[in-house]
């Protein structure tokens, strides 16, 4: 019985060194896992920081392209480089090393262009948004956010000089940040590099279009000429329609991508500026039809003004995104033309002047057009801007790729 009894001591005390053996195997394999865990994420971390630090470089100074070499950062260390990868596209590769753990983020980066606005402006001057005023996508003025009431804001608003008041009772869904300063560009040359490569330019001229459902264009440089009529395939390839020192009078339904632009002699305000002339839409509404593949660019160096004339009299419908350099989106003779409907537009307006299209008395119009903007989200997606349309001059992250 005491044999039996020494046997069972002795096998309990094997099983239990076994396993304490096993438990401590267990416990060291543990501790070398978490440290290599931990040793991972470190140098990912620095890889994310190398990254983050070089985005934020190519924001401040976009022409930045400097990179790095092995700095220290957290107990190891990362380098940078950015190369540009065509299409004005830049590449940002950041390669981290953390006690012998390697990491790598790539991140590719686009020029930043004014379609992507909802409503951008310079200078606001003593226009207020109210109670009642709703806007989805991106704001930003170069000056000051006048607010009365508790407008709302689906997209983010950004404002160089923060709100009037400063503390306004507006929704911001979208977020809110004050002190950022995104200057208009005046400088259009892109476009009539554009132009004059893959596009068309008129020289000294006016110019009538109406686009035309089938894809087709007819145009005409004179108020009471014959139109000519053209496949816009062939009379502009690359999408943009330019005149120089003259004016552009636009109307119809487009079958395609295109930017018109007006350029001034800049001797003043009569030329450079595209009049709308009647309703501009897409053959293929996106509100109804998603798949639309419709953009339209209006760029103008001084304004882009509603024609005074019969189709305007009752609504005006404008599929697009507006661009007005040096002036306004406004409307001719808005403080005395009689009331006029609703100017129905679906795109974005980016002006240097918050223009007027109408003048109310309380919420009663008096003279000129209501208005009812919707803000056409596919400027939010990559790529989907009209061909040559004025750029920020800044960057913006396409893809981040850990």
């Amino acid at each position: 019985m005491g044999r039996n009894a020494l046997y069972l001591v002795i096998g309990l005390s094997f099983l239990f060194l076994y396993r304490g053996l096993n438990f401590s195997r267990v416990s060291n394999d543990a501790f070398d896992n978490y440290l290599s865990y931990y040793k991972q994420t470190v140098s990912h971390n620095i890889a994310t920081s190398g990254a983050n630090i070089g985005a934020n470089m190519v924001f401040e100074n976009p022409t930045w392209r400097g990179g790095y070499s092995n700095l220290s950062l957290s107990g190891g260390i990362f380098s940078l480089s950015v190369t540009d990868i065509g299409g004005g596209k830049i590449q940002l590769l950041a390669w981290s090393s953390y006690q012998g753990l390697n990491d790598t983020v790539t991140v590719i980066m686009q020029p930043s262009s004014f379609s992507k606005y909802a409503y951008y402006t310079v200078n606001e001057g003593s226009v207020y948004w109210i109670t009642g005023d709703t806007v989805w996508g991106p704001v930003h003025t170069e000056s000051r956010l006048n607010i009365s009431g508790s407008p709302v804001f689906y997209g983010k608003v950004t404002a160089k000089n923060g709100t009037n008041p400063r503390k306004p009772a507006a929704k911001f869904y979208g977020g809110y940040q004050s002190g950022v300063s995104v200057p208009i560009q005046t400088d259009l040359s892109a476009l009539t590099n554009a132009a004059s490569s893959t596009g068309i330019v008129f020289n000294s001229t006016d110019l009538w279009l109406t686009f035309n459902a089938d894809g087709t264009v007819s145009y005409r440089t004179t108020a009471g000429g014959t139109d000519s009529t053209v496949a816009l395939s062939t009379f502009a390839p690359g999408g943009v329609i330019l005149v120089d020192k003259g004016n552009i009078h636009v109307k119809g339904t487009l079958n395609g991508k295109v930017t018109i632009g007006a350029l001034s002699d800049h001797t003043g305000t009569t030329n450079g500026n595209v009049w709308i002339d009647d309703d501009i839409v897409y053959h293929k509404n996106p509100l109804v039809d998603p798949t639309s593949n419709d953009f339209l660019g209006i760029v103008s160096e001084n304004n882009v003004e509603i024609t005074d004339n019969t189709p305007n009299l009752t609504d005006v419908n404008i599929m697009g995104t507006i661009y007005a350099a040096n002036g306004s989106f406004t409307a001719q003779h808005y403080n005395t033309k009689a009331p006029s409907g609703t100017i129905y537009l679906l795109g974005g307006v980016t002006q240097n002047t918050r223009g007027p299209v109408g003048q109310f008395s309380g919420s009663t119009i008096i003279n000129g057009y209501q208005k009812n903007y919707k803000y056409d989200d596919r400027f939010l997606l990559k790529g989907n801007s009209p061909p040559a349309f004025p750029l920020t001059g800044q960057y913006e992250i396409l893809s981040w790729r850990e």
